[in-house]
């Protein structure tokens, strides 16, 4: 009995349309070279249309692994613009995409306005940040993603137009690289976005204001630019205004100007990132000596651990870096550096 099936093309084999050779002419035909007697690569195949939902899934996830900044699109904004101004490269993804993204802890997640997207994804930014990754967000994303995932840090304060205000920079001695070549003769400039949104500190112990104006404070209420907090082991930076109308504009000098200055603390939260790798593998200092799954309890029957980002679900590789979260009997609970996290014998560390 026949399967139904479709035609794949083959993902290893570039789909691009190649001149078609001159037919042969008269007499004899030469020998194949040894290049092509080696058999090719289908440019496709029949799958059955059984499996056909598991290979789009897989042809869709975006490798970003080898990716310093990786930018989720969205509806109302466009980071690409600004990380191009910088000559930052970058992998962009869809939000769909983020629960299986192989998103690590040495990198930048620039999050476009409106910051919307499932509570499976949400939660995969979630364990990005714990493991210590730079999460970068504007304006809506506030409300959309910060107040969701990170309660009693900063929240959504009201709405602005289309202005472009002062600025005067905050922050203390370790956030010199994120202010890096700001504030200097000149003033510096921010623009609000219209239908944007201010944000205000819940909580002054957690969270670092950077930027602020006293302009736009008596404007829209609250004059908060820039904040930075942690949660785990890495940080959430945000912003008011989008990152794509800030250099897009170069009618007048002082919206220009918020066009650089944006453009520069964008490249600076890049290059603080940067700067934090040898932080990164002080706290992933422990490895795996052995294949060895991640477990979600101490225990020897104990189902395993809930992943995301792993190619190979919940099993650690040999010499994987992982950073050990607690001790209990002969099992540590561990964290890899996608943010997932579970228990594993205490001797295959």
């Amino acid at each position: 009995m026949s399967h139904p099936s479709i035609l794949i093309p083959n993902p290893l084999i570039p789909q691009t349309l190649e001149p078609k050779p001159p037919s042969p002419g008269p007499g004899p035909r030469p020998e194949p070279s040894a290049i092509e007697q080696i058999p090719k690569a289908p440019r496709s195949f029949h799958a059955p249309m059984a499996i056909l939902p598991l290979i789009s899934a897989l042809l869709a996830v975006t490798d970003v692994s080898h990716a310093s900044v990786v930018v989720v699109r969205g509806s109302a904004d466009h980071m690409e613009q600004v990380l191009a101004q910088a000559k930052v490269r970058y992998v962009a993804v869809n939000p769909d995409e983020l629960p299986e993204l192989a998103l690590n802890a040495k990198q930048v997640l620039m999050v476009n306005c409106t910051g919307d997207m499932s509570p499976k994804a949400q939660e995969r930014v979630r364990r990005f940040v714990a493991a210590g990754g730079f999460l970068y967000t504007t304006d809506h994303a506030v409300r959309q993603l910060i107040e969701p995932l990170f309660p009693n840090t900063i929240a959504y304060a009201g709405t602005t137009n289309e202005q472009v205000f002062p600025v005067k920079l905050a922050g203390k001695d370790e956030d010199r690289g994120l202010l890096n070549s700001l504030g200097g003769n000149a003033k510096e400039m921010w623009q609000t976005a219209g239908g944007g949104y201010t944000f205000k500190v819940l909580d002054p112990k957690k969270v670092t204001v950077l930027m602020e104006s006293p302009e736009m404070a008596k404007a829209y209420g609250s004059g908060l630019v820039a904040a930075r907090f942690r949660y785990e082991d890495g940080q959430v930076i945000h912003v008011t205004g989008h990152f794509f109308t800030q250099p897009g504009q170069k009618v007048a000098p002082n919206v220009a100007q918020a066009g650089k200055g944006f453009t520069q603390f964008s490249e600076n939260v890049t290059e603080a990132k940067k700067a934090d790798a040898p932080r990164i593998d002080s706290l992933y200092a422990s490895g795996a000596r052995r294949e060895v799954e991640l477990q979600a309890a101490p225990a020897r029957a104990s189902a395993p651990a809930s992943t995301m980002g792993r190619a190979s679900g919940a099993k650690l590789e040999r010499g994987e870096k992982l950073k050990v979260l607690e001790k209990q009997g002969d099992y540590a609970r561990v964290r890899d550096q996608q943010g997932n996290e579970g228990w594993v014998p205490e001797d295959a560390l």
